[in-house]
């Protein structure tokens, strides 16, 4: 076993409660593996000074006290949240919260690029040109162009070759 086992169940060690043929096995391991002997020792530690501690005694008015002012605590005013469910109800909250999101993120999406966007999207073009295709850069233009490659697409079909089955044995 691992030491993460051992100690794992030092705390039934001490308290007696480790049956005989493991209580052997977590003595042996402790008579040879000193990290386990120091979580031992500080457990050990724990417990004497728990056994230290003097508990706290209360007459049975000092409890009936404290247990009124617990139950007599004064309620919150209700917040802006609670006066809008009560007004709307629960269901129409996620509704409104959702339409709101939507308007935002639509307002985000749907605005014109800024020119510094155009610019660097339009040097990225020309990058991907140059290392793609293997052209040399062109010129920059200080009109930006419209945004269109002439690439190839990778997933059209070739129908040159389309009627030939490719797992058929040569």
């Amino acid at each position: 076993m691992d030491c993460q086992t051992f100690i794992e169940s030092l705390t039934a060690f001490v308290d007696g409660e480790l049956g005989a043929r493991e209580r052997e096995a977590l003595e042996s391991h402790l008579s040879r593996c000193r990290p386990c002997r120091q979580e031992q020792e500080s457990l050990l530690h724990s417990y004497q000074l728990v056994d230290q501690l003097s508990s706290l005694e209360m007459d049975a008015g000092s409890w009936t006290r404290i247990h009124s002012e617990i139950t007599q605590l004064p309620t919150a005013p209700p917040s802006w949240f609670t006066s809008l469910q009560s007004f709307f109800g629960s269901r129409w909250i996620p509704v409104t919260v959702g339409a709101l999101g939507a308007a935002s993120l639509s307002i985000f999406f749907l605005r014109d690029p800024t020119i510094e966007i155009q610019k660097e999207f339009q040097v990225y073009l020309e990058e991907r040109e140059e290392m793609v295709l293997g052209r040399s850069p062109q010129p920059p233009q200080e009109v930006i162009r419209e945004i269109t490659t002439t690439l190839p697409n990778p997933f059209t079909v070739s129908y040159d070759n389309s009627q030939r089955n490719p797992f058929a044995p040569e």
